[in-house]
C-alpha cells in the first residue's frame, strides 16, 4: 500500500490537533518524525531528526489558494478546524446543512470536515445569515481556511 499526499496531510492534521508531543512513524520506506518540542530529541538513544526532508515530487506542497479581499458587509469567516475533506451534507445525496441566505443559530451544523474517516462537525459560532459558502463539496481544505461567511445578527 503506497502512502499518498492525502495520507501525509491527514497524519499532520491529526498530530497538530492532538495533545501528542512527538510522533515517529515508519511505513513503505517512508519515515516521519514530528515534534512539538522545538527539535528536542525523541529519546536519548534515538538518532537526531534530519533537518531537511526532500519530498518526492508527488508529495510537494500544494499551491495555496489566493485570498480575496474581505467583504465589507460585516460578515465574519468560519474557519476549517483542521485539514480535511469538506462535505456540505451529512451523507451523499442528502440536503446540504445550509445554503447562502439561510439564517443559522449558534451551534447549527454548517458542514463536516473528514480526516482519516474521522468526521468533525463545523458549527455556527454565532447567529446570523450565511452570506457565502467558500468551499465546494469534496474539496480538500486547509486548517484555518475560511469555509463560510456569516453576517451576525445585530
Amino acid at each position: 500500500m503506497a502512502i499518498s499526499r492525502a495520507d501525509i496531510d491527514a497524519i499532520l492534521a491529526t498530530f497538530e490537533a492532538s495533545d501528542w508531543r512527538t510522533i515517529h512513524l515508519k511505513a513503505d520506506g517512508l519515515e516521519v518524525m514530528l515534534s512539538k518540542d522545538g527539535g528536542a530529541p525523541l529519546a536519548a538513544a534515538a538518532p537526531p531528526a534530519p533537518t531537511v526532508f526532500a519530498a518526492p515530487a508527488e508529495l510537494a506542497p500544494r499551491v495555496q489558494p489566493s485570498v480575496a479581499a474581505e467583504p465589507d458587509d460585516g460578515s465574519l469567516p468560519v474557519p476549517a478546524p483542521s485539514l480535511g475533506t469538506f462535505y456540505r451534507a451529512p451523507k451523499p445525496g442528502a440536503s446540504p446543512f445550509t445554503e447562502v441566505g439561510a439564517r443559522v443559530a449558534v451551534g447549527d451544523d454548517l458542514c463536516l470536515v473528514e480526516v482519516m474517516k474521522l468526521f468533525t462537525s463545523v458549527k455556527a459560532p454565532h447567529a446570523g445569515v450565511v452570506t457565502a459558502i467558500l468551499a465546494s463539496d469534496g474539496d480538500l481544505v486547509e486548517h484555518g481556511q475560511p469555509l463560510f461567511r456569516i453576517k451576525p445578527d445585530a
